[in-house]
């Protein structure tokens, strides 16, 4: 009965994955994230030519930058989004939407810190906090090729922070403005 039941679900779900003709699922990942060296993983889903529902996860890290001596994250994100037009192929679709994710961080940075004057330049800091973030984004995405896509897209937004456990005397800020930028290549079903 089980073995009956996992093939009804993947006969299924094979039908919902590939019902739309233009796009239906998109797997891309974002390469502007090589930077942080490591991958950003997306899955897409269109429904009526005009919806994608989009779940990614995106990892980083990156070391000894100016002051910044230590930054990683990790976490994932669900971003909706309504095209303006129905998607075509060979057409920039843009697109607008709402995201919502969490997002584990760690950051050390040893700011050079001017305390003689009226002024001080620079922060220490040194913790590692869980956060939830939110926010609009904006994109255009095109499909030049019968599978291939290209997409931009720029977010803003807000990051609360919980569970922080800071090193240093001085916890950080409640939250921080989610600033997100993607160049993603992927591949369409």
């Amino acid at each position: 009965m089980k073995n009956i039941m996992l093939v009804f679900i993947f006969i299924l779900g094979h039908k919902v994955l590939f019902a739309q003709e233009t796009a239906g699922v998109i797997v891309k990942t974002n390469v502007l994230n090589l930077v942080m060296k490591r991958p950003t993983l997306s899955i897409e889903k269109t429904f009526s030519e005009k919806y994608g529902l989009e779940l990614s996860y995106t990892s980083g890290e990156i070391k000894n930058i100016g002051n910044l001596d230590y930054y990683h994250y990790e976490g994932f994100l669900l971003r909706a989004k309504k095209y303006i037009k129905p998607i075509r192929k060979k057409e920039a679709n843009a697109f607008y939407g709402a995201y919502f994710g969490n997002l584990d961080r760690k950051i050390i940075t040893h700011g050079s810190v001017d305390r003689t004057g009226f002024f001080s330049w620079g922060r220490n800091r040194d913790f590692d906090a869980n956060s939830l973030r939110y926010g609009g984004t904006f994109g255009v995405s095109f499909i030049p090729k019968k599978h291939f896509l290209i997409e931009g897209l720029t977010g803003l937004g807000y990051g609360d922070y919980y569970n922080v456990k800071s090193n240093l005397w001085n916890k950080p800020t409640g939250g921080y403005l989610d600033f997100q930028l993607w160049f993603s290549v992927g591949y369409t079903f």
